[in-house]
């Protein structure tokens, strides 16, 4: 089946059976996400608990002073994006050679048992160990890993190339959603403990497989009633993101189903093709390879090295966020943990923002680097301004929302709309197994990245102060932009050829980013 054909199989199904794909996806991944929020919102809770000041639950100190707690979590950070990556590559691989749906079902019901034993189990039974917590959060690493591969070769098999950009913009959103959705738990749900975090994100998980969105909000209002404390937050976490998988596996296909006048077609083009006088000729057609592909033969498509390496840097740089920015608050300027979380959602509202309208404007040029390469530029001047901007909530806001769209946007439109161009770009044939392959390449190295950058974070924190751990950042995001020039300029040429041929702007039909990287130089 050729591209085309493919299409055109896809806009036969309904609309409704294609958004109601999107939405369960989106759903899923964001709960996927809100787990994963669970310990960078109550980091000043949990590090006062495991020094022995939680008065509520006495217990021999798991560290002598503050400094190791905080370096302890950067570990714990590390250490899981080392194995979220490592197991990126495995879960993308068995991703094309079973059933993405299934892959990703398993790491709801996972994440939301390991969950539940890091940050529950633990207060519950008045049991803490160091080795304990690296064994289970490492396992929650690999399990989370579980994900985004598959999500997104569901979504490339729902949807066409057509207003790719849009689409998947608009959809890789469901990872800051996710993290608006964590902070906002972790705000309502940390003054009754930060135990009760970890039980609430494990029932969001559990819940969005099972229950509409609606139910979700219900569950969350009526949990907000019970007078219980932060372990909770947890194993509600866990319990929502079960049924989150749930959901996905009961209502949705891995595949839309194929159409009487597609399963016609393939049979006639399996046994004959037409010559040039209009007679059929028996076994005329090329056979399209559906062997999965090997890593090597991924890295070595077009484009996806360059890829991968600027994702490396940027995903350093989003995730640092991510892990960090709530107890960068409440440390630097004094504010709350829950008033922290609240303001920090401003940086993910960035990120919904900049990949929606990245995806948009992306579309509307037929190529993704200019866009890219925009913002992470602006990105450079804005952690400029934000290493020094002062205690003003306003002006934290203003530029959280500017950072989130130039390095959340970008990132997004990485891991989500260019591995689907990737993923299925003509150098791969039509063949529909690569999909896995290439986004869990992609993301894998990117985490591989953000690991190493999760060490740092503490180390220069401790040593020089937060203005460096900022500036550390401008030099990950100009390695970024680095790695996209050469495909940068080539595209850029060609934006500026067509638009003084065509004498403006015109919506081109196909994303240029699956041709070779060195492709434009004439």
């Amino acid at each position: 089946m050729n591209s085309d054909q493919r299409t055109g199989q896809i806009m036969d199904i309904g609309h409704g059976k294609r958004a109601l794909v999107f939405t369960l996806t989106f759903i899923s991944y964001a709960l996927y996400h809100a787990s994963r929020k669970n310990l960078s919102g109550v980091k000043s809770s949990i590090s006062r608990d495991w020094l022995g000041n939680d008065s509520s639950n006495p217990h021999p100190a798991l560290f002598p002073n503050e400094n190791q707690a905080k370096n302890f979590l950067g570990s714990l950070d590390g250490l899981f994006m080392i194995f979220y990556a490592a197991a990126l590559f495995f879960w993308g691989w068995l991703g094309d050679r079973w059933d993405p749906k299934h892959v990703t079902v398993l790491g709801m019901i996972a994440s939301a048992i390991s969950l539940t034993l890091f940050g529950s189990v633990p207060y519950w039974v008045n049991f803490y160990s160091i080795s304990f917590y690296i064994f289970i959060y490492c396992i929650f690493g690999v399990v989370q890993a579980c994900g985004w591969p598959n999500e997104v070769t569901i979504m490339a098999n729902w949807f066409p190339k057509q207003n790719r950009g849009a689409v998947m913009g608009a959809w890789a959103a469901c990872q800051p959603v996710g993290n608006i959705v964590g902070a906002l738990v972790i705000s309502l749900v940390i003054p009754l403990g930060y135990q009760w975090t970890f039980a609430f994100n494990a029932a969001l998980i559990l819940a969005g497989a099972c229950q509409p969105v609606g139910n979700i909000v219900g569950a969350l209002v009526i949990s907000l009633v019970i007078p219980l404390g932060y372990q909770w937050t947890f194993a509600f976490n866990a319990v929502l993101i079960l049924a989150g998988g749930l959901l996905l596996h009961s209502c949705i296909t891995t595949k839309p189903p194929k159409s009487s006048n597609e399963n016609s077609r393939n049979v006639i083009d399996s046994e004959t093709t037409t010559d040039e006088d209009g007679n059929h000729v028996a076994d005329g057609v090329e056979e399209i390879n559906h062997t999965p592909i090997t890593f090597w033969q991924a890295i070595c498509l077009p484009n996806v090295l360059a890829y991968c390496l600027c994702n490396a840097c940027v995903k350093m740089v989003n995730y640092a966020f991510f892990f960090w920015l709530p107890f960068y608050l409440t440390h630097k300027y004094g504010w709350s943990e829950a008033e922290a979380n609240q303001l920090a959602i401003w940086y993910d509202i960035g990120g919904v923002l900049g990949s929606i309208a990245g995806g948009i404007v992306s579309d509307r040029l037929g190529h993704r680097s200019p866009i890219i390469m925009s913002m992470l530029v602006a990105s450079l001047f804005s952690l400029f301004i934000y290493a020094d901007i002062g205690p003003s909530k306003l002006f934290n806001v203003f530029m959280m929302t500017v950072l989130g769209v130039t390095i959340s946007g970008p990132y997004n439109l990485i891991v989500g709309t260019i591995s689907v161009d990737l993923g299925t770009q003509p150098a791969l044939a039509g063949n529909e197994k690569a999909m896995s392959t290439v986004t869990g390449l992609i993301d894998g190295t990117g985490s591989a990245g953000s690991a190493i950058g999760q060490f740092f974070v503490p180390v220069i924190q401790n040593a020089f102060g937060w203005t460096y751990v900022f500036y550390m950042f401008i030099i990950m995001n100009l390695l970024s932009s680095i790695c996209l020039i050469r495909r940068f300029y080539s595209d850029s040429i060609d934006i500026w050829r067509n638009y003084r041929r065509r004498g403006g702007f015109t919506v081109r039909q196909q994303s240029l980013e699956d041709e070779p990287l060195l492709g434009h130089d004439d």
